[in-house]
């Protein structure tokens, strides 16, 4: 089935998602995978959308022409289609929490991809340490491990990274 890749950013407000699915909706397309958050005021989307080639053709002329009044700068790009992971990878869980620094995700994904691990999904954040209230960020995702990849030896070398750079950093089986 044909797909769309869209992203949008702007600011944010009540009713946004409301009006960008309601657009997919009276197309006769269907959101497939979506991430949308409100990064402190500025919204941001990232979706793939299904439908037929007579739908999608029809949503981008929509969201071409209605974007900018719902206060959006949009991108579309048609998508091939393909698995959703390398055949034979495996999937597991990253969780990475240190005192917030410069550096800690370039160097973690660094060295995921020393050893050919994809990211699937990637989400950061800096909240609120508890009890101390320090500034404390916090990396989780879900990465793909290489068929023959040995997950023991990933979790040594971000545990080694992790004493390194004072993080700590979990990488279990999902």
């Amino acid at each position: 089935m044909p797909q769309l890749i869209v992203t949008a950013v702007g600011p944010d407000r009540p009713g946004l998602v409301a009006d960008l699915t309601r657009h997919v909706f009276d197309v006769g397309a269907s959101l497939s995978d979506s991430r949308m958050v409100n990064l402190r005021g500025h919204f941001a989307l990232l979706a793939l959308i299904e439908g037929s080639s007579e739908a999608l053709a029809s949503l981008r002329r929509k969201l071409e022409s209605d974007g900018s009044g719902m206060g959006l700068r949009l991108e579309m790009y048609e998508a091939a289609a393909s698995t959703s992971r390398a055949p034979g990878g495996v999937p597991y869980r990253l969780k990475v929490y240190s005192n917030d620094q410069p550096g800690i995700a370039a160097r973690v994904t660094a060295l995921l991809r020393q050893h050919s691990v994809n990211v699937e999904e990637l989400e950061t954040r800096v909240e609120s340490a508890p009890f101390a209230g320090t500034p404390l960020f916090v990396l989780e995702g879900v990465v793909t491990l290489p068929q023959g990849t040995s997950a023991r030896r990933m979790r040594d070398e971000l545990g080694a990274l992790g004493e390194k750079i004072g993080c700590d950093i979990d990488l279990d089986a999902i």
